[in-house]
């Protein structure tokens, strides 16, 4: 157990440890952490909330980790899950983040879009999310930039069409940086198109020739937009090549050698840093400790079970885990990011037609 931070004095902080430290002791719980009084969620249903379209990474992850979670956690609870689409997430915290009771009762699954200040200041957020109170959940992995091999030609040709991008939402995510960088740092020649929402409404429109190319991180969306025979990974995210996306080289790599200044290179660390966030659960501000234990504690149950491997293994084999640990320091580490390099974002946004999303 872990005691919670009291504002009190040191002597009764100390004090009142030891009697939650006995009185876990006394109900020998099955549930490590999750033995106080009021932990037990049995005949009670919790309501988790997605910022993204149901069938899309976000949404399939939240789904099936929910479903094994609330196995683990203690009375075994009721599930329902809810899809609020809008600005990458945003909207749906805004209400979470503002409304949720901290009882265990409400959960999200939230991704990139939902902790990277940028986008978060654009989007006018209402919520710190270095105020939440992270589970656990999965680090990002490389996201592959695929374009239409009849248009590949045209993405260095500054006399040619513009090959269109297309996003979901209105705000960057993790492996749209890298087409920000191509275009400020390699000359690519881009037209941005925003607004989808969900990544499989994505999929459809690069199929369709709605639009030229686009990002990609699901594994499952990578092997079929691979077995197509359509389209090029031209670039990939990341720190290391995925070995599923083949040759196609690492955006840092190609840039290499090509940033003029110290703004600049700090703007594109921080969109590195941005790349590793994957998909995190998470519960509402003042959670008590004892509640995020029992989360904690179901989660890692979670990580254990065959099943929930095999079924993990069909949507996102490659993301590794992302513990609470992990998460709450890189979130604190994004928050850090300094008003210039934000201003210097902004800049590079306005000068490739993005810079209007609030």
């Amino acid at each position: 157990m872990q005691c919670p931070k009291l504002a009190t004095t040191r002597s009764l902080s100390l004090a009142l440890c030891a009697a939650g430290l006995a009185l876990l002791a006394w109900t020998a719980s099955p549930y490590p952490g999750a033995a106080e009084e009021g932990a037990s969620f049995a005949g009670k249903t919790i309501t988790m909330i997605i910022g993204f379209g149901a069938g899309g990474g976000t949404d399939l992850y939240g789904r099936m980790l929910g479903r094994y979670l609330v196995r683990y956690l203690p009375g075994q609870p009721n599930l329902i899950v809810l899809n609020q689409l809008g600005a990458g997430g945003v909207v749906a915290l805004n209400d979470w983040s503002n409304k949720a009771e901290p009882n265990g009762l409400s959960v999200t699954i939230g991704a990139q879009s939902q902790t990277d200040p940028d986008a978060l200041i654009r989007t006018h957020a209402k919520f710190n999310p270095t105020t939440f109170e992270y589970v656990g959940g999965l680090a990002a992995s490389s996201q592959g930039l695929f374009v239409n091999k009849d248009v590949v030609a045209r993405l260095y040709d500054k006399s040619a069409k513009p090959a269109v991008m297309g996003m979901v939402g209105s705000t960057l995510r993790s492996g749209n940086y890298q087409v920000l960088w191509g275009a400020a740092f390699l000359g690519w020649n881009v037209k941005w198109v925003r607004g989808y929402t969900s990544t499989a409404e994505l999929r459809q429109a690069i199929e369709r020739g709605e639009i030229d190319m686009s990002t990609f991180g699901s594994s499952a969306d990578i092997k079929y937009l691979l077995e197509t025979g359509k389209f090029a990974v031209v670039s990939q995210s990341g720190a290391s090549r995925r070995a599923i996306l083949g040759e196609a080289p690492i955006i840092s790599d190609l840039v290499k050698g090509k940033i003029d200044n110290a703004l600049a290179q700090r703007a594109f660390a921080y969109g590195e840093n941005v790349n590793q966030v994957g998909m995190w659960l998470a519960l509402p501000p003042r959670t008590p400790e004892r509640i995020v234990s029992a989360y904690f504690n179901a989660f890692e149950a979670t990580l254990k079970n065959p099943k929930y491997q095999a079924e993990l293994a069909q949507i996102d084999p490659d993301s590794p885990v992302a513990h609470r640990s992990d998460l709450e320091m890189l979130v604190r580490e994004l928050a850090k990011v300094s008003p210039e390099t934000l201003d210097y974002i902004q800049a590079e946004l306005n000068r490739q037609g993005l810079g209007s999303m609030n």
